[in-house]
């Protein structure tokens, strides 16, 4: 079983309407002291907040408190625990857990109490220079050889396909975009398409164990040698290589120049797609290359149908998703042209 966020879409009851009080009730338990809010949760909507972060002092030390609202499949405290038990890297940690409570009815949330992490993200969006690509290169390899040494989720019936997993992901999707009026009518022939190449190349694409939310947010450097993951309530089961293309759908999506041109995100893809291929990890899946292709265009059609209409923008918003729509519809056009070119083995 692995935590389902997004799919609670049309389930889930707004935090923000309870957040002082949760927040006042914590602090007389631990006596945490808030500073600041560097985090909210929210589920494509303003009004369906689903988690909050502070970052404040516990017993003297700079410590980060997540209120966990929307009820997991998984405990986030029981994954940690999970992962450490399991885990063979000395490169790779994840942040000390210093207190916390489970989700619970009674209290109706579960919180953590961490520890801060002062240090950078292992690049900044939108894109990563050579030696940054050339790193998490590196870190993917240690993480997939060291840190998923023993599954501690367990898959369920939909997760044993990843055609079936996906095409149900797509469906939730595509009703989202539906009930807030942003199904257009070119984004319905592209989930058709994306739904007809899925029926081709998926059922070949295995379900693997791994971090469902691997981004350039939740990777911190600390030094040379060590690096802290976050965001430890997503491992999951997802198809081959999703989270090898999961940081690069985050970062175009935060593209805020747009004078950048498909081009140029396509060579970027290309650069690290080279890059990936030096691995040792994927030197020996001759078939690598597809997958990539398919992983990416599942990451266009969800952006598409929810991400780019339901993310923050500072102003303009309304050029920001014409702009991103355009880039995604090209970059969805890239890579399912190159799926139909494709000979599947």
């Amino acid at each position: 079983m692995s935590n389902k966020i997004t799919e609670k879409y049309f389930e889930h009851n707004n935090f923000a309407d309870h957040e002082k009080r949760v927040l006042k009730e914590i602090m007389i338990k631990t006596n945490f002291q808030p500073e600041k809010e560097i985090f909210r949760g929210q589920i494509y909507n303003k009004d369906k907040v689903g988690s909050l972060i502070y970052k404040g002092i516990w017993q003297n030390n700079p410590t980060v408190l997540k209120i966990q609202w929307l009820q997991p499949d998984i405990d986030e405290i029981d994954m940690i625990n999970r992962f450490n038990k399991q885990n063979k890297s000395t490169k790779i940690r994840l942040p000390k857990l210093y207190d916390g409570s489970k989700w619970n009815e009674q209290d109706g949330y579960g919180y953590l109490l961490l520890e801060y992490i002062n240090a950078p993200q292992i690049y900044k969006p939108p894109f990563a220079d050579q030696e940054q690509i050339k790193n998490f290169c590196a870190l993917y390899q240690e993480y997939k050889m060291k840190c998923l040494c023993d599954p501690f989720v367990k898959q369920e019936p939909n997760e044993q396909s990843s055609l079936v997993f996906t095409t149900q992901r797509v469906s939730h999707w595509t009703k989202i975009a539906q009930s807030k009026g942003h199904l257009s009518k070119t984004e319905i022939k592209n989930v058709e398409k994306f739904l007809f190449l899925a029926g081709q190349h998926l059922l070949s694409i295995k379900m693997e164990f791994m971090h469902g939310h691997l981004t350039y947010d939740d990777i911190f450097k600390l030094s040379e040698e060590q690096y802290i993951l976050m965001s430890n309530l997503f491992w999951s089961y997802r198809p081959e290589f999703y989270d090898i293309t999961f940081h690069l759908w985050a970062s175009i999506k935060n593209l805020r120049d747009q004078s950048i041109t498909i081009e140029q995100v396509i060579e970027y893809l290309q650069n690290w797609l080279e890059e990936y291929k030096k691995l040792p990890i994927i030197i020996q899946d001759t078939d690598f290359e597809r997958k990539f292709n398919m992983m990416m265009a599942e990451r266009c059609i969800g952006a598409l149908l929810v991400d780019i209409q339901n993310q923050n923008y500072e102003n303009d918003r309304n050029n920001f998703i014409v702009h991103l729509t355009k880039l995604f519809r090209d970059l969805f056009k890239h890579f399912t042209d190159k799926l139909e070119k494709t000979k599947i083995e």
